[in-house]
């Protein structure tokens, strides 16, 4: 009998939860409490993944941060190396225009010899003074005028834009007239020499 009592007391004690817990709080409306719904669980790590994902979330925002900050200067760099480059630009098409207004300069006086003398040779002789400075500018810039004139045709160098017949056959291929002067800056090809080749 005693045996049969004690199996129905074990028997219940297994029915029975081995704990229950009872919230207590005020703020803890018991009877509201949708019994169906699954409170969402948030996916639980091991504490060293923790600790490995909120490192590398730490090396992305520094990551951000200094990308942000060289991203800035590679832009404020560029800018000043525009204004630099912009600056210098003026600078160099200054330096280039300057030798010409000595030139325009000598024109207007040679204009003014001309029209005061009344004659022609002056004014030439103005002229004359004017291209020859001009030329002497272009030199100090390093352009040099190609000569052609009674020199073998050189396509590299030269333009033909007609050939003209010869009688002496030793002359053949060679430049016998200038139609216009070709130029050459620091030995860089600027214009061909535009010519008449002789032909036996």
């Amino acid at each position: 009998m005693e045996l049969v009592e004690e199996r129905e007391k074990q028997k219940a004690e297994a029915e029975e939860p081995a704990f229950r817990v009872v919230d207590k709080r005020h703020f803890v409306d018991l009877d509201n409490i949708d019994k169906e719904s699954v409170p969402e669980e948030k996916p639980r790590y091991p504490s060293y993944v923790e600790e490995l994902m909120s490192r590398m979330a730490e090396t992305e925002r520094r990551f951000e941060e200094k990308k942000k900050q060289i991203d800035e200067e590679i832009s404020r760099t560029r800018a000043r190396l525009e204004a630099d480059y912009g600056r210098k630009l003026e600078q160099e098409k200054q330096k280039i225009v300057l030798p010409f207004l000595e030139v325009l300069d000598n024109l207007y006086r040679a204009i003014d010899a001309g029209s005061q003398v009344g004659t022609v040779e002056h004014l030439l002789e103005g002229v004359r003074m004017t291209a020859s400075l001009f030329r002497s500018k272009l030199e100090a810039m390093g352009v040099e005028a190609i000569q052609a004139l009674n020199q073998p045709f050189n396509p590299n160098l030269q333009e033909a834009v007609g050939t003209v017949a010869l009688d002496d056959p030793s002359r053949d291929g060679t430049v016998v007239e200038e139609v216009q002067t070709g130029y050459c800056m620091n030995g860089q090809l600027l214009r061909p020499a535009r010519v008449r080749v002789g032909q036996a």
